[in-house]
Parts: C-alpha cells; structure tokens; sequence
C-alpha cells in the first residue's frame, strides 16, 4: 500500500510541474514573458540582488530573441523545465545549476 501512495505522490508532484511549465500563448509575447518570470522565481526564489538581475536578464534576453525569431515562444516553457530541473532535492543552489543548465543548452553568456 506504501508503494501505491508514493507512486501517486510521484504522479502528482509530475502534473503539478508540468502545470507550472505552461505559459498561456493566447497572451501578447511581452505577457507570455512577464508569466515566464513570474513562474522562474516561483520555481527558483531569487537569494540576493544577483540572482534577481539574472533572471531579469533570461527574461530579456528571450523577449528579444523571440521578437527577433530566434526562438519560438515554446522557449519560455522549456526554460522554465530547465528551472525545475535545477531544483532537485539535493541541490544546494538552484540558481547556479540553472544558469549551468542555460550556458549548456542555450549558450547563454557566450557574446
């Protein structure tokens, strides 16, 4: 019966991220990204002025991006999985990990 409740909590806490990922795209692109960063420091609260001024900057940096067709909005949903990820129970700063998984993934920092 131990193992049904945790395979539960397991599908719960799996349908609650992947809620936390959607961005409404009914929206302009300028609320779609002010959502994206609404739900980023929901999933990663900001410790110290730093990590504010990065998240401000991921913000930005995607609007411009997707206004210049760069990226497409599904970006700000995959974004913010990156975030989620970055937030595992061991993980001492989510912060770093999530700009790591972002310099990966999107060279983000590279210009």
């Amino acid at each position: 019966m131990r193992q049904v409740g945790e395979v539960m909590r397991g599908i719960h806490r799996t349908l609650t991220q992947e809620a936390s990922c959607k961005i409404d795209r009914s929206r302009t692109i300028e609320q779609q990204v002010l959502m994206f960063h609404e739900k980023l420091i929901t999933i990663i609260p900001p410790r110290d002025q730093s990590d504010r001024t990065s998240f401000r900057r991921i913000s930005n940096l995607l609007l411009r991006k997707i206004k210049d067709k760069e990226f497409q909005p599904e970006i700000l949903e995959k974004v913010l999985r990156f975030a989620q990820e970055a937030t595992m129970p061991d993980c001492r700063n989510p912060a770093a990990v999530f700009m790591s998984i972002m310099k990966k993934e999107l060279g983000y920092g590279k210009n």
